[in-house]
């Protein structure tokens, strides 16, 4: 269990990291608006919701850590929770099928972007490739791996 608490403990020390690298990114953008290009005020909430949820689930995490690691019962209670085989099929199960549903229906939502707007064409066909990239550099590396 010690050594599983020394994870916890890496856990909240990157997530304070990125908790306040996201901090800093988003007020010097913020800071530095006036030479950035204006937006509309919808992407500007649309930065600052997703900003402030960002930083709302990672402190759900810190609070979720930090408690578990003051109490032993509730670390092995995490611990058995993250390590449970039922959740780790469930999980997989779930992964597999969004990611074909994923890439289906970009590729729909591509092809018929490509009749209303090239650059919403482009930008969908690149989120595809980016989505397929990703999928098949994994399942190499775990191919590989077993």
């Amino acid at each position: 269990m010690e050594k599983y608490k020394v994870q916890v403990t890496t856990r909240k020390n990157a997530l304070l990291l990125i908790a306040a690298t996201m901090l800093l990114i988003y007020a010097g953008l913020v800071f530095y608006r006036g030479g950035l290009p204006e937006l509309p005020s919808f992407i500007k909430g649309f930065h600052t919701g997703a900003f402030i949820g960002f930083e709302l689930c990672i402190v759900f995490f810190l609070v979720k850590y930090r408690k578990a690691s003051k109490n032993e019962a509730e670390l092995k209670k995490m611990y058995i929770e993250e390590n449970d085989e039922r959740n780790a099929v469930i999980l997989q199960s779930a992964s597999s099928l969004s990611m074909v549903i994923i890439l289906v229906g970009l590729g729909i939502a591509s092809v018929i972007a490509g009749f209303f707007n090239t650059m919403i064409f482009y930008t969908l066909m690149a989120a595809l490739f980016f989505v397929l990239i990703v999928f098949f550099a994994l399942w190499i590396y775990f191919a590989k791996k077993i």
